[in-house]
This record gives structure tokens, C-alpha cells and sequence, in this order.
């Protein structure tokens, strides 16, 4: 039998865990979603275009680019967090605009019948790359390219390599609502992959309780390693930044975000 990938422990078998986590960045939705609109406005997606969101978690940017008069669907792997996202769609009165589905990246367009596609645009946002590795990461890409019109755009946003070399941290302690996160990171030179533990506690009080330890691993990439990951998977870039507000990319941008052209 083989073993649990960790994205089925963290998302699937312990979903509150990291729930309280995209609860936490609900507010943050908000200037993302206008920055995302901005980018879309540069690279010509229609004011009223269909977008897809995937993997879009409790649909902190899907509910909001509803709410600007995009037609947009979410895909995420977690039904806790759609069942999340169709009730904060419900709270902001985009539920006609926007929609949710199961779905898994790798397998992508099998989540839509062919009647759906293609999409304007496509998002993928969060650093939510790199989970299964490099020949995986090839595969998703082109699951978006079946799903994106010729011309359309894919959006995507990832941690930056670079950066990540130069002030790496190994231990790191946030509180997200009533959960504490205790990490435990190392970076591997040799195959540019995070190797991290995850360790969630409830407060319960002045006290701890453990909830869930997991191993996290996942491949990270400089620009040049995605811009060539991207050509590989039939995706054009037309341009990348150093965040979603289209500033110039560094070293020291916390992340890199790329425009490609189906």
C-alpha cells in the first residue's frame, strides 16, 4: 500500500489544521484580488472573463474577482475548505458568479466537462507548486494549458528560490487563531527541495495540545528554472515580477509571479 502523501494528511485527513491558516489570510484576499485584477487589465483578460482559481483553498481571491465581475470557478483538492468558500460566496452575494469543485492539479481538466472550458485566465497562487515534484509540476502546467482559451493567460505565484537560499530560517513559530504552528525547515542545495515538519497545536488555556505532526516537502524554483518549466509545458511568459503588484523581480522578492500566454 503506499504511503499518505502529505498534502492527503495536512488538507484531507486534518483539514482544520490548515483552515486556520487560510482563515487568517482572508483579509489579504482582498489587495491581492485588485492587484490580480490590474494584471489581468495589462494583459487583456475581458472586464466580465471566466477565471479559474485552482487550487483555490476557502476563495479568498475567487470570491473577491466575483465580486469585480469575473465569472470564476475554484477548484481545490479539501472539501472542507469549498464547503468554506460556498459559504463566504453565499456571505459577499457572488454565489451567481462564482462556483466550486472537488478537484485534484494533476488531474485538472477531468474536474470539467468539455462544455466549461476553455477559460480567459487561471490562477494559481500561494506557492501551490512543487507539491509532488518537477515531473508533476510539467503535468499540472499542461492541465491548465487544456483548460485556457489560445491567448489566455495563467497567473502564477510562487515562493522565490533565491530568496529562500539567502535567508532561509530553519525553526519558525506563528500563532493562526486558537492554532499555533511550530516549523522545522531545511533546504536541500542539491535538488532545490524544502524539507520542513509542521508541528500544530490547539490553545487550550495556557496550555498546548498537539494536533498533528507532518513531514512537508516540496520543490521550489528560481526564474529561470520556471520560465523554462513554463516554455516546456506550452506556456509563453510575457513578463514576471517580484509580487502581484508587477514590481520588478529580485533576489530578495519574497516571490516571484509569472504572466504566461496560452
Amino acid at each position: 500500500m503506499a504511503s499518505e502523501h502529505w498534502t492527503e494528511a495536512l488538507f484531507l485527513r486534518h483539514p482544520e489544521a490548515f483552515l486556520a491558516i487560510l482563515e487568517s489570510a482572508w483579509e489579504s484576499g482582498e489587495r491581492q484580488s485588485k492587484d490580480l485584477h490590474a494584471v489581468f487589465d495589462r494583459f487583456g483578460v475581458p472586464a466580465a472573463g471566466r477565471v479559474l482559481d485552482a487550487p483555490c483553498g476557502i476563495g479568498r481571491h475567487a470570491t473577491r474577482l466575483g465580486a469585480m465581475g469575473y465569472r470564476v470557478v475554484g477548484v481545490d483538492l479539501a472539501p472542507v475548505y469549498l464547503a468554506r468558500a460556498r459559504e463566504l460566496a453565499e456571505q459577499m452575494g457572488v454565489s451567481d458568479r462564482v462556483r466550486f469543485r472537488e478537484g485534484d492539479l494533476r488531474r485538472l481538466s477531468e474536474a470539467f466537462p468539455e462544455s466549461e472550458a476553455p477559460f480567459d485566465a487561471a490562477v494559481n497562487l500561494w506557492t501551490s507548486l512543487g507539491y509532488y515534484g518537477e515531473a508533476a509540476d510539467d503535468r499540472i502546467l499542461q492541465e491548465y494549458a487544456k483548460l485556457v482559451r489560445p491567448g489566455g493567460l495563467l497567473v502564477l505565484s510562487i515562493v522565490n528560490r533565491d530568496r529562500v537560499v539567502r535567508h532561509h530560517a530553519a525553526q519558525a513559530y506563528e500563532a493562526y487563531g486558537d492554532f499555533v504552528v511550530v516549523s522545522q525547515e531545511r533546504f536541500d542545495l542539491t535538488s532545490s527541495g524544502m524539507r520542513n515538519e509542521w508541528r500544530f497545536f490547539r490553545q487550550r488555556g495556557e496550555d498546548l495540545e498537539h494536533v498533528v505532526t507532518v513531514p512537508i516537502a516540496h520543490r521550489v524554483y528560481s526564474l529561470h528554472e520556471l520560465i523554462r518549466l513554463l516554455g516546456a509545458a506550452g506556456w509563453q511568459v510575457e513578463a514576471a515580477f517580484g509580487g502581484l503588484g508587477m514590481d520588478p523581480p529580485s533576489v530578495d522578492s519574497r516571490t516571484l509571479v509569472v504572466a504566461a500566454r496560452r
